[in-house]
């Protein structure tokens, strides 16, 4: 039998080493305060490495936790690894579920961790994404911070708990995660903790300005005040950094918000920086300047109170760019032909942004390639990349984009392939104006018009299938006019037949002699006719 000062011996020892591992455990907090975009994307969080993206999960690995939604406010996480699945933990009302309306911040020495200590009943870790749209007594609340728990497996497979903080404004649409916090031994965590801390103007985890508008986190509690010059005092002065996407003069303004905010543009975040200039009350009570900025240059918005008085958080910080100049894809794109054309994108890298201009959605294409196609002739048209070799997206559009710009299309498919062979699989792309509803894309909703050069934009669907093949074939009205050099088959041969042969000068679009290319001598073949009605 164990004497009593031996048991004692090893009782000491014991709990010796549990406050010896104990010393090893940390929360880890990641202040993010980051703006999670009205997208179904929303924002992609790996909360071990502190890296978010704002694109799909797939450019973040190990990724954790993704709030997101379009209209309503939503988490989603990563799969089941090591026995455990990532989820959201949430508190309810009293017999709610984890689900939909009866959602509710949770409460101040809350506890996180494995056994979900001082829970209400039916909430857990959830098997579903959790979605955040009411502001009933007892849910989550609109223009005020919420509170959730989380839990995640880092990269040495072990389980971690933690729980954050979102600021959510006037609507669901619009929301900042603020915070999230996790203890890295395993243990559980508990919801609050000690004072907010400093704020650092140059903090890597600082909202940036994107050109348009933005609805920003407003730290309030510990920023410092700053003296403008010629502007007087930038209350609480918030610091959000931009980059110009290209020269031009850029317009900063906080109109929209309604607030007295006092606005100035510094060339650094830290102390001394050069003011480049600021405005005090250009609309009401509200700031708005204008500065020339050269392509890639880097200025710091500051933004705070006027009077000592706090701002709102979130904050409208709109900004306006210049027009962009033309994208040089734009000119490089190759020409199609009608009919069939080999097409892939193995020499390309550059992804890009689609946005339909039927809907408010957005796509993205990996590896883009740009061609273009002209017709000779008004018409329904159909783009079909059948037989593809890995997963393709296309999308067409009437207009080259700016530099940096959203590729603003008329037409996008993900998934369909109206061939009548060689379509087995749902990962190969078409599109028509007789595409109908249950096709991924938009559709055309009109005619392409004879002597429009048309931009054709064709990609993969993922980043690890970005490499993508096809025999793109263009189907439509024959391109042989009714009658020659009426192009845009009106029965007429005048000006806007001109237009077309112009715009298809040096390729075969406007070949009245079937020499293979447009040139002078198609133009004295139109001009021959010009202003003769056909028969």
């Amino acid at each position: 039998m164990m004497t009593a000062r031996l048991e004692r011996h090893f009782t000491l020892a014991t709990a010796a080493l549990s406050i010896a591992a104990a010393s090893h455990a940390e929360v880890i907090t990641w202040n993010i305060n980051t703006v999670v975009p009205a997208t179904l994307d929303g924002l992609y969080c790996n909360v071990e490495t502190q890296q978010s993206i704002t694109l799909p999960g797939s450019g973040l690995p190990g990724w954790d936790l993704n709030p997101y939604g379009t209209t309503a406010m939503n988490f989603f996480w990563s799969g089941t690894t090591n026995g455990a699945s990532a989820g959201v933990r949430l508190n309810t009302v009293a017999g709610g579920t984890t689900s939909g309306t009866t959602l509710s911040s949770l409460p101040e020495g809350f506890v996180i961790g494995p056994a979900l200590v001082g829970g209400s009943s039916g909430a857990s870790f959830g098997a579903s994404s959790p979605s955040f749209t009411t502001t009933a007594q007892g849910k989550w609340a609109y223009n005020a911070v919420n509170r959730f728990g989380f839990r995640f497996t880092d990269a040495a497979g072990q389980v971690r708990y933690g729980w954050g903080e979102m600021q959510m404004g006037a609507t669901a649409g619009v929301r900042t995660l603020l915070s999230v916090s996790y203890e890295n031994s395993g243990g559980p965590i508990t919801v609050g903790g000690g004072p907010p801390p400093t704020y650092n103007p140059c903090a890597a985890i600082n909202p940036v300005l994107a050109s348009g508008p933005n609805s920003v986190f407003m730290n309030v509690d510990t920023a410092q005040d700053l003296a403008l010059s010629g502007c007087g005092t930038a209350a609480k002065a918030n610091y959000y950094k931009y980059t110009a996407p290209w020269a031009g003069s850029f317009t900063f303004s906080t109109c929209s918000s309604g607030a007295a905010t006092r606005l100035a543009v510094l060339d650094g975040c830290a102390a001394g920086s050069n003011q480049l200039g600021c405005n005090d009350n250009a609309c009401g009570s509200s700031s708005s300047l204008d500065l020339s900025l050269t392509s890639g240059q880097v200025v710091y918005v500051v933004v705070g109170g006027e009077g000592g008085s706090n701002l709102p958080s979130p904050l409208a910080i709109d900004v306006t760019a210049p027009p962009a100049p033309p994208n040089p894809n734009c000119a490089t794109a190759t020409a199609l032909a009608f009919g069939s054309n080999a097409v892939d994108n193995a020499t390309h890298s550059g992804d890009l942004t689609v946005r339909s201009t039927a809907t408010t959605g957005t796509a993205f294409v990996y590896k883009a390639r740009w061609f273009k196609f002209t017709p000779t002739v008004t018409g329904a048209y159909t783009f079909s990349a059948c037989g593809s070799v890995n997963d393709t997206k296309l999308a067409l559009a009437a207009e080259c984009p700016g530099v940096g710009a959203t590729f603003n299309s008329i037409a996008y498919n993900d998934d369909a392939c109206a061939c009548s062979s060689g379509c087995g699989t749902a990962t190969q792309s078409n599109y028509s104006s007789r595409l109908n509803s249950s096709n991924t894309g938009i559709p055309l909703t009109q005619d392409l018009v004879a002597g429009q050069a048309y931009l054709l934009v064709f990609g993969g669907f993922g980043a690890a299938t970005a490499t993508v093949s096809a025999d793109l074939v263009i189907d439509g009205p024959p391109q042989t006019p009714p009658c020659s050099g009426d192009f845009n088959g009106d029965g007429q041969r005048d000006g806007s037949d001109l237009t077309a042969l112009l715009a298809c000068w040096g390729e075969g679009c406007g070949d009245l002699d079937n020499d293979g290319a447009t040139g002078g001598s198609d133009l004295t073949s139109l001009l021959a006719v010009f202003g003769v009605p056909c028969q």
